[in-house]
């Protein structure tokens, strides 16, 4: 991006001084405010522009044929300079309509603002044109590339983070620092992997890995989350835990594979097949306990055997994702 952007300006004033515009600033101001770091933050803020720059040019035609004193349109570039102010950071579309509104509205009180409707669409065009150009040629940041390393992130910060909750149980529940950085990196991680594929979904369809699978890795890592969450959120000190060595052995279990697949995933390595018997057959030990057992001894051995049973699911996906098969209607240009 550090690239793309000024290139994209020289291309922007290159076209200013050619067609010689009155106003080319407007051409630069669109390509800085347009062009983000990746396509589908770009793709939407191009369709944010122009549309909000056009409903703005409406809405300035409209006011000054109602309003054609002074003081009414000073109050016009107030407003519409405040709502620019409130919307510029969440609320784009708004904000464009808001800036074309007030720089016309100021061109009126010195001239004639009706003479800069077409420049205005014109230029805004032209730098959302080059913007959009610069995002799709000069490198551009296709979530796909990295999807593998987004995909590990997750599933290394999950290993971690039950890691620090399994380890409270054995030694009492502390919210200490290094417990909260694993939690607030696991949720990260999980948010990171939902923004990638929002992104993904506005890019080409032929750059695009399998959406289906992508989605699916998503929602397990999400329900990996959940089962985390509720050992997090029960995380005392249980003898009885320190002492059950197929839960011990089933936690340690959980976090090697979980921390495989990452490096695998990480380092582009094949993903070893597993039919999951395994898994299922501890977790089908886990679940088999008596009345006399204490409750909280119950939730570790439940958690950690529904853990284990998505380890499998959780592989499939992963692979499917990164490797783009069984592409499925999202992945060959739907969304």
């Amino acid at each position: 991006h550090a690239l793309r952007m000024p290139l994209a300006l020289v291309v922007g004033f290159a076209a200013i001084s050619l067609f010689n515009f009155q106003n080319g600033s407007w051409v630069l101001l669109t390509i800085v405010f347009v062009c983000r770091p990746n396509f589908g933050a770009t793709r939407q803020r191009l369709a944010q522009r122009i549309a909000g720059t056009l409903g703005g040019l409406v809405l300035t035609w409209a006011l000054l044929q109602l309003f054609q004193d002074l003081h009414s349109q000073l109050l016009i570039a107030l407003l519409s300079a405040l709502l620019f102010f409130f919307t510029r950071t969440d609320r784009y579309l708004v904000a464009s309509g808001a800036i074309t509104v007030m720089a016309l509205t100021c061109f009126n009180l010195i001239g004639d603002g009706f003479l800069l409707i077409v420049p205005r669409m014109v230029d805004t065009v032209l730098g959302c044109a080059i913007a959009a150009a610069a995002a799709f040629l000069i490198l551009p940041d296709w979530q796909g590339r990295q999807l593998n390393k987004v995909l590990a992130r997750v599933l290394d910060s999950a290993a971690r983070y039950l890691e620090a909750v399994l380890g409270q149980y054995r030694s009492g529940m502390r919210d200490d620092l290094a417990y909260r950085i694993a939690r607030r990196d696991m949720h990260n991680a999980d948010a990171a992997l939902s923004t990638a594929l929002s992104n993904m979904l506005r890019e080409p369809g032929h750059v695009r890995r399998n959406l289906d699978a992508s989605f699916r890795f998503l929602a397990l890592s999400n329900t990996l989350l959940g089962h985390l969450s509720a050992l997090g959120a029960h995380r005392d000190q249980v003898d009885s835990f320190a002492q059950d060595p197929l839960a011990l052995s089933a936690g340690e279990r959980v976090q090697q594979s979980l921390k495989q697949l990452a490096t695998a995933l990480a380092e582009r390595q094949p993903i070893v097949e597993d039919d999951g018997e395994g898994d299922r057959g501890i977790a089908a030990q886990l679940e088999q306990f008596d009345d006399a057992m204490p409750p909280k001894l119950q939730l570790i051995r439940t958690q950690v055997a529904l853990a284990l049973r998505l380890l499998p699911k959780l592989r499939r996906a992963a692979d499917e994702a990164v490797q783009g098969r069984g592409g499925g209607r999202a992945g060959n240009g739907g969304g």
